[in-house]
């Protein structure tokens, strides 16, 4: 067996590269040869065998790109001032797609004379010496650069430039969508999430028989409210002003019941009952805190449908969850001693929970959101048929 040299194993790693940025810069050719050809004169700022018109470059280039299926967004717009508006004394090709359609806008700095497509801030001429009449491949975080005497090859996340003693050619690749999908122009609940607010007994009217309605007061502003989840949104159909999402995730999120009175919930035999509190001389004894917390995680999901960041409002969904619970416990604090007291339980608490969620995104301010169970929080036979809802703001 032939034993491949170290010399031989770089001729065909350069041959290799060579053939790869080969085909990049055919496939980048060929591309541009299919697309439509937009042509600028750098120096009247005007669209080259264009209509005389009274509008802006903008308004001309917007009015071509909306006939080629495409949209003049303001990125594209910024690289493209940015040329027109700089010293560069060579023209300029940048390759703009989107949703598999180009156009090429070629920035003439010499009018209609100049045929080659060249970028100034990189093209240079060069002497020829003893390094140029080598071979060099260098691979790195910059991209692949290489090097055959006079001739180079340069790719990175850009583009690709060639080089042919003098002459320069850059072609650059960049889709406009992704930088869309990055600056999202509507609405979004995607990311980290924070819940904060306050929950309340839904159907309280259930209350009865062998349970008095007063046990279940709760606290004003006591009775509070807390989740965190992650979010993702995808689209299911955009417009002009407005576009339809889907989102969806995964959520923890606390229930805190804190009751006005000094009865305090805890477990029976076949049911939940409501015990008055004494302390351990069995003295009866008032409470600063006597709470009942249940923890869930949570599925949610919701189709939203999402405004422009222009809007004042932001984005509406209506949607749902569903939740397992995790955990659930009273806690009590003796008002006069401090002392307090924890009793983790399932109090014949449902472990399935699912309902109904609203939220309301809004410009400059927190998000509200909505969210009532459709389960009951007790088995039935086991505690009233009351159900669990919240309501506050979106961080």
């Amino acid at each position: 067996m032939e034993t491949i040299t170290t010399q031989q194993q770089w001729r065909i790693a350069l041959i290799t590269t060579f053939l790869y940025l080969f085909t990049l810069v055919s496939y980048a050719k060929h591309q541009e040869a299919d697309s439509t050809i937009i042509k600028i004169d750098k120096r009247n700022q005007t669209i080259i065998d264009g209509k005389s018109t009274n509008v802006s470059l903008r308004e001309d280039l917007q009015q071509l790109f909306q006939k080629n299926g495409m949209q003049l967004d303001d990125e594209t717009w910024k690289g493209i001032r940015r040329i027109v508006n700089s010293d560069m004394t060579k023209d300029t090709v940048l390759v703009i797609t989107q949703n598999q359609k180009s156009i090429n806008v070629a920035i003439k700095a010499q009018g209609v004379s100049t045929n080659s497509y060249r970028f100034s801030n990189s093209a240079s001429s060069s002497s020829s010496n003893s390094s140029n009449n080598r071979q060099n491949v260098q691979i790195g975080l910059k991209g692949v650069h290489v090097k055959d005497g006079n001739d180079e090859v340069h790719v990175d996340w850009n583009g690709v430039v060639v080089k042919d003693g003098s002459e320069e050619t850059k072609v650059v690749w960049r889709d406009t969508t992704k930088v869309k999908n990055r600056r999202d122009s509507y609405g979004s609940r995607t990311g980290f999430n924070i819940y904060f607010g306050l929950n309340a007994f839904s159907n309280t009217n259930n209350i009865g028989g062998a349970y008095n309605t007063k046990d279940f007061e709760l606290s004003p502003l006591g009775a509070r409210y807390f989740g965190f989840g992650w979010t993702r949104s995808s689209y299911l159909s955009k417009g002009a002003k407005a576009a339809l999402k889907m989102s969806y995730g995964l959520e923890f999120s606390w229930y805190n019941f804190m009751f006005e009175n000094n009865r305090y919930i805890d477990k029976g035999a076949n049911a939940i009952e409501f015990k008055d509190y004494v302390d351990k001389n069995g003295q009866p004894v008032d409470l600063s805190r006597n709470k009942l917390t249940i923890a869930y995680i949570n599925v949610p999901f919701m189709p939203y449908v999402a405004f422009g960041k222009k809007s004042t409002v932001t984005y509406v969904g209506l949607g749902g969850y569903v939740g397992y619970r995790l955990d659930s416990y009273t806690k009590t604090k003796e008002e006069n001693s401090g002392e307090k007291r924890w009793n983790h339980s399932s109090f014949y608490l449902n472990n399935l929970r699912y309902g109904l969620a609203f939220e309301l995104g809004l410009k400059d301010f927190p998000d509200l959101f909505l969210n009532y169970d459709l389960t009951n929080l007790f088995q039935d036979g086991r505690g009233p048929k009351v159900g669990g809802i919240s309501f506050g703001i979106r961080l």
